[in-house]
C-alpha cells in the first residue's frame, strides 16, 4: 500500500543524506510514512555501501554485537555471525 511512498522516502533519504549515516536515517524518518521500515531501510543500504568498520559507534556499539531475538534458536545470536551466515547464503546462492 506505501511501496511507492516508501521507494520515494528512502531514495530522497540516500540522495539528501550524501551518505551520513545520522542523516539519512533522520530524513527518511522526519518524512514520517512508514517511519520503523525507512529509517531501517536507509540504515541497511548505507551499512552495505559504507562496511561495518565505518558504521558510528553511537549506532553500532550499543547493540554489544549480540541480538536479542523471539526466534528460536537465535535468542542471543551474534550479529557478526548472522551477516557472516548471510554472506555465505549469498555465496552459495550466486555460485561467487
Amino acid at each position: 500500500m506505501h511501496t511507492i511512498n516508501n521507494a520515494a522516502v528512502v531514495l530522497i533519504a540516500l540522495l539528501y543524506g550524501e551518505g551520513d549515516l545520522d542523516k539519512s536515517i533522520s530524513i527518511s524518518v522526519m518524512a514520517g510514512w512508514d517511519t520503523d521500515c525507512n529509517g531501517a531501510t536507509v540504515g541497511s543500504i548505507l551499512g552495505a555501501m559504507l562496511g561495518a568498520k565505518a558504521l558510528p559507534q553511537a549506532w553500532v556499539g550499543q547493540f554489544n554485537d549480540t541480538l536479542h531475538s523471539a526466534v528460536f534458536g537465535f535468542d542471543q545470536a551474534r550479529i557478526s555471525d548472522l551477516a557472516l551466515r548471510s554472506w555465505k547464503t549469498y555465496l552459495a546462492v550466486t555460485g561467487g
